[in-house]
């Protein structure tokens, strides 16, 4: 089967950032703007951005504290007061999967309602939450996305990230089909009974047309199906969920939208 990621193929271009920067400068009092929104990335206080476990962007949610989401991905980039303070912006970097290690440079920014609770979080660059959610093109016009990063855990409530991705997926179908119509499978792994996976798997799925058709699909040209723990992409041994099972597992835990020309359409 060959793979190839879905919003990605931006990545190829843009320029790599080698780790020579200046030293941090975090106590600046003011944030000069980039023009989007984010502060610009300027030679007064950057220091080359952070490496960060990817898992733990994924872990960001609506309703973290503070305090939440800074033993996840740590403390702001900048210093942006002590108070009230309802935005902070990170510098991350990102391993593309190439070999030698290369990576990119990316901004990321997290929003706080007036209860200091996560609201939102978004990127500057596109490419940043692709590495992140990337989506996989079978050879029969068949997209794949892990359930994990789709979804919090054992649960059919998307993720920020998992959003992200299905966006991408709306906007490239709707590039590629006048009226595009689609078939959305769920799948889970092994553990749990039958009957929970097979509502699980329905569940996502259901989800996921849903938010679809937020984005521009018509839900009348969506079809879905729960196939629980069915077509499994490997076999790993063990009868309990340890966690090097449950990790071996992650391919199974899936879901996979088949897109074509809508019928009606």
């Amino acid at each position: 089967m060959r793979k190839a990621a879905l919003g990605a193929a931006g990545i190829a271009g843009v320029v790599l950032v080698a780790g020579c920067a200046a030293p941090p400068n975090n106590d600046r009092a003011e944030i000069r703007e980039a023009g989007d929104g984010f502060p610009a990335l300027d030679d007064n206080w950057y220091d080359g951005g952070r490496f960060v476990d990817p898992r733990n962007i994924l872990r960001i949610k609506e309703g973290q504290s503070k305090d939440q989401v800074r033993q996840l991905i740590g403390n702001p980039h900048y210093s942006e007061g002590f108070f009230g303070v309802r935005e902070w912006n990170y510098v991350f970097n990102l391993y593309t999967g190439e070999e030698g290690g290369d990576y990119i440079t990316c901004q990321y920014q997290v929003e706080f309602d007036d209860e200091m609770a996560l609201e939102s979080s978004r990127w500057r660059e596109a490419q940043c939450p692709a590495l992140l959610a990337p989506v996989e093109r079978k050879e029969d016009q068949t997209l794949v996305l892990s359930g994990d990063v789709l979804f919090d855990f054992d649960s059919d409530r998307l993720t920020l990230e998992g959003r992200r991705a299905l966006e991408r997926v709306a906007q490239s179908a709707l590039s590629e089909f006048e009226a595009p119509g689609m078939l959305i499978t769920g799948y889970t792994d092994r553990f749990g009974s039958a009957t929970y996976n097979q509502a699980l798997s329905q569940s996502r799925a259901d989800t996921v047309a849903d938010y679809l058709s937020t984005q521009g699909i018509s839900r009348g040209d969506i079809r879905t199906a729960g196939r629980g723990e069915a077509d499994p992409v490997v076999t790993c041994p063990g009868s309990v969920a340890t966690q090097s099972v449950t990790e071996c597992l992650r391919p199974n835990r899936r879901v996979e939208i088949t897109i074509s020309e809508s019928v009606d359409g």
